[in-house]
């Protein structure tokens, strides 16, 4: 029973920190992002975009967390394919609540962006614990 709750409170902290990791570049984006802009970006330079930050941000999480909470590799690479879907999954969320209250829904509050972050994130991270 011990093994389960240390098992699932490292699968947890890994997610968690995907997640926070994505919060955080999506406040970040908001802070430097002008009020108006003319013309929305393409949405394949926004996927990139996502993909470079998921990988500059979890780069930066190495050095902070620089070993994987997961213990074996079956786990980690569960991780790679379950914490991208999650934050997609919050970022679609953040999005329709937004739309829900009358805020207008910016590209970075889409599925495709937060799964394309969050999994070069947690690439970078997979890799590192090779």
């Amino acid at each position: 029973m011990e093994f389960l709750f240390e098992l699932l409170f490292e699968l947890f902290g890994e997610v968690l920190l995907q997640v926070l990791g994505e919060l955080l570049a999506e406040w970040g984006l908001h802070l430097t992002r002008p009020a108006e802009r003319r013309r929305p970006p393409h949405p394949l330079f926004t996927l990139l975009g996502y993909a470079l930050l998921g990988l500059a941000v979890g780069a930066l999480s190495l050095l902070w967390l620089p070993h994987s909470l997961l213990p074996g590799k079956g786990l980690r690479l569960a991780n790679l394919v379950l914490s991208p879907l999650l934050s997609g999954a919050v970022l679609a969320w953040i999005g329709h609540w937004r739309a829900q209250h009358g805020s207008p829904v910016p590209v970075r509050n889409r599925f495709m962006q937060g799964l394309v972050f969050a999994f070069a994130m947690a690439a970078v991270r997979y890799g590192a614990t090779l």
